[in-house]
């Protein structure tokens, strides 16, 4: 199954939609204090909330099912790979902050593959995922990496405070 997606630029709130081969809507995640993951018929498929105090990025997800994972932000390793526990998975890459990294399972299997087209004003991912019956948790997780990244952004750009002599 390939997917991408697709912030909307101009919005009150931040939106995204999870589109397929032909631009239709598989997934929307809506965005407020909290996130909200639903499918094309508007059931609610996930639902992810950040710690509110952490000294690293915790994110907890959970899914319709009740079945839920955590993904933090490590100050170690967090270019090579992130572990997710709960459900036995690795995600690795060359630079996943720049999401470009591949889901591997327990046992070695690839789940899915992501990365993201460099140049474009909505700011396009791809996402290839293999097992489509992990596809509503394998969403959420790009989700939580997607937020991870803008968080990161956020610190970069934001200005430094200027001192005045």
């Amino acid at each position: 199954m390939k997917l991408h997606i697709k912030a909307k630029v101009v919005s009150i709130h931040e939106k995204m939609e999870v589109l397929d081969e032909n631009d239709e809507l598989v997934y929307r995640v809506s965005i407020h204090d909290k996130t909200h993951i639903e499918d094309a018929a508007g059931n609610e498929v996930a639902f992810i909330h950040a710690k509110a105090m952490s000294i690293h990025h915790v994110y907890y997800v959970e899914m319709a099912d009740g079945t839920g994972y955590t993904m933090k932000e490590e100050l170690t390793h967090l270019r090579d790979h992130i572990d997710v526990e709960e459900l036995g998975w690795q995600l690795r890459g060359e630079n996943v902050l720049a999401f470009d990294f591949d889901v591997y399972d327990a046992d070695e299997r690839l789940l899915a593959k992501a990365h993201r087209k460099l140049v474009s004003m909505h700011g396009i991912y791809y996402i290839d995922i293999v097992d489509e019956s992990r596809a509503d948790e394998l969403i959420a997780l790009f989700v939580v990496v997607k937020h991870i990244i803008d968080q990161r952004q956020q610190v970069v750009t934001t200005p430094a405070a200027s001192s005045t002599n």
